[in-house]
């Protein structure tokens, strides 16, 4: 990976960097590259292939992964959708950041169709997605789980202990009940389950997202998403 290739992508998506030096996000930057270098590979090899015919079909047939949904997992969309999107991600991370509004618009497309399922997993070098992912839950004791989780990811360079507390107010929770569970760290447990999933999986970066159990890395274009999703309903038919 050349380095022009990163200060270029590091210059246009600095206002989502956190302040980070390039430095500092660097190797986080050229494995995002990385990643999406090879996805379009595969999805060259993958086309050509098709075009050689019918034949291919159960060649083509794509790699799949069993991804455990609990009772409690925060959940967008309903339980029968034919599509389900599991995303393993961090409110810290810049790149989670990038795709929220890729998947916001995936719901806005497909409606029904589409359920969508949130794994916490917060990364070692992003030192308040932790505790902003136990707030989350805090807030979903008081049934504004994705209100708060949407504030989460429109204040990212903010995430601060007291700011999480401020954003309790901004979604109309009851201040003080969210101070005591979030001051508890009872879902620390919780959060940390997400992330063994994530890691029994392969996970080793975000957001990672498993599409009817079809992997799909990084911060990708909404039609790289949108590909996969059509696919899958072709299949249910």
């Amino acid at each position: 990976m050349a380095p022009a290739e990163i200060e270029a992508f590091y210059t246009q998506y600095q206002a989502q960097m956190q302040g980070n030096s390039l430095d500092t996000m660097r190797e986080t930057i050229r494995g995002f590259l990385e990643q999406e270098r090879e996805a379009a590979a595969r999805d060259a090899v993958v086309a050509a292939l098709k075009e050689d015919g019918p034949r291919l079909a159960f060649a083509l047939e794509p790699p799949r992964l069993a991804v455990a949904i609990t009772a409690h997992d925060p959940v967008r969309g309903p339980a029968e959708a034919p599509v389900t999107l599991v995303e393993f991600s961090d409110y810290q991370c810049p790149f989670c950041g990038r795709v929220t509004p890729t998947l916001r618009r995936l719901r806005e497309t497909y409606g029904e169709r589409l359920r969508i399922v949130w794994k916490d997993f917060p990364l070692d070098n992003h030192p308040n997605a932790q505790k902003a992912a136990q707030a989350a839950w805090c807030a979903g004791e008081q049934g504004r789980y994705w209100e708060y989780h949407d504030q989460l990811f429109a204040n990212q360079p903010s995430l601060g202990d007291e700011a999480l507390k401020g954003y309790a107010e901004k979604v109309g929770l009851d201040p003080a009940a969210f101070r005591e569970c979030f001051e508890s760290g009872r879902y620390e447990d919780r959060v940390k389950q997400g992330m063994a999933d994530g890691v029994a999986l392969g996970v080793d970066s975000t957001p990672t997202v498993f599409i009817n159990g079809r992997r799909v890395t990084g911060a990708q274009p909404y039609e790289a998403f949108a590909k996969v999703v059509e696919d899958e309903l072709d299949r249910a038919k």
